[in-house]
């Protein structure tokens, strides 16, 4: 990854505004909300208590973002709840943890470049997920892109597509079991990446 890519959690007023023009641009240039003067994509989930909204910076500018929610008994508040409360209310109330990543956005200017970035916040998105527990990971995405999902990362649908908040278009609920964090593989698998 080169050293000029940086991704932080958003604590900042100015940083979340920068967020949300950045979601704006990416959802609007793939025709998922209709034009909008204040030309941003927040809500309200975006000031939840347990929300976690990660950027990645580039020359001090947001150039990708993630917003992520740990789904619990003590808190369970996401637009992927609000959508399909029904599939996942019964799994939490059963003593899961699921992380749920939303508004996942990278620049689309940025050509090549997106797959580093979407590398560097599928990496953050996995800590955060150990940080927590989370033993299942779930998101909500267009039918479009559920063969994506299933190839690289193994999720599987599981809903019909429904209304998802500003979007135009309806998403599915897609869901994966996170394999068990060991420190020991990590540290293997450094190892083995030093060999010539």
């Amino acid at each position: 990854m080169p050293k000029d890519f940086d991704i932080q959690q958003v604590r900042s007023k100015n940083e979340l505004r920068a967020v949300g023009a950045l979601r704006y641009k990416c959802f609007l240039a793939d025709d998922l909300i209709h034009p909008d003067q204040e030309e941003s994509l927040l809500d309200k989930y975006d000031y939840a208590t347990a929300t976690q909204t990660f950027a990645v910076k580039h020359e001090n500018a947001i150039v990708g973002t993630i917003r992520l929610h740990i789904l619990n008994k003590a808190s369970h508040r996401s637009a992927t709840m609000s959508a399909f409360s029904d599939i996942l209310m019964p799994k939490i109330l059963s003593g899961s943890t699921i992380i749920d990543g939303a508004r996942f956005a990278i620049d689309p200017d940025l050509g090549a470049y997106r797959i580093l970035i979407a590398r560097l916040i599928l990496r953050q998105y996995l800590s955060v997920a150990r940080a927590n527990n989370a033993k299942h990971a779930v998101a909500a995405v267009p039918v479009n892109r559920i063969e994506l999902y299933q190839r690289l990362y193994g999720y599987t649908q599981m809903s019909e597509p429904r209304a998802y908040s500003r979007l135009k278009i309806k998403l599915a609920l897609i869901g994966v079991d996170l394999p068990p964090y060991r420190p020991e593989m990590r540290k293997e698998k450094e190892l083995s990446s030093q060999t010539f």
